[in-house]
């Protein structure tokens, strides 16, 4: 599998799966960084994907870049409980058509708190 056929992947389980991280390759040793949290294994990246994933509204793929086996993308969802759209940039790395590594940037400030209660 191909960087980009691993990436089309990814999107395709937030878009239109609603998180369901199922058919996504993922490596064994898989990470993902992100303001609000960061998972060490595809288990529990997966776990948190399928929380997540009914929540979000209107996932979207603004822009995508990529050099070799990285691709940045520029996203943007709704969340019911946090007010506008949150737009982040992420990096998504590919090695053997797997993706390794996952880094969500954007201000998590608005979603902390109400995770917090």
């Amino acid at each position: 599998m191909t960087a980009p056929d691993a990436v089309e992947r990814y999107y395709d389980a937030w878009i239109n799966r609603k998180g369901d991280m199922t058919h996504v390759p993922l490596a064994e040793d898989f990470t993902f960084v992100g303001p609000v949290g960061s998972f060490d294994s595809p288990e529990g990246f997966r776990a948190m994907a399928a929380q997540f994933g009914p929540i979000a509204q209107d996932f979207t793929v603004r822009h995508q870049f990529s050099d070799g086996d990285l691709v940045c993308s520029i996203v943007e969802w709704h969340l019911p409980q946090v007010p506008g759209t949150t737009t982040a940039a992420e990096l998504l790395t590919v090695e053997h058509g797997a993706l390794v590594r996952a880094e969500v940037i954007y201000d998590g400030e608005q979603l902390r708190k109400v995770a917090a209660g």
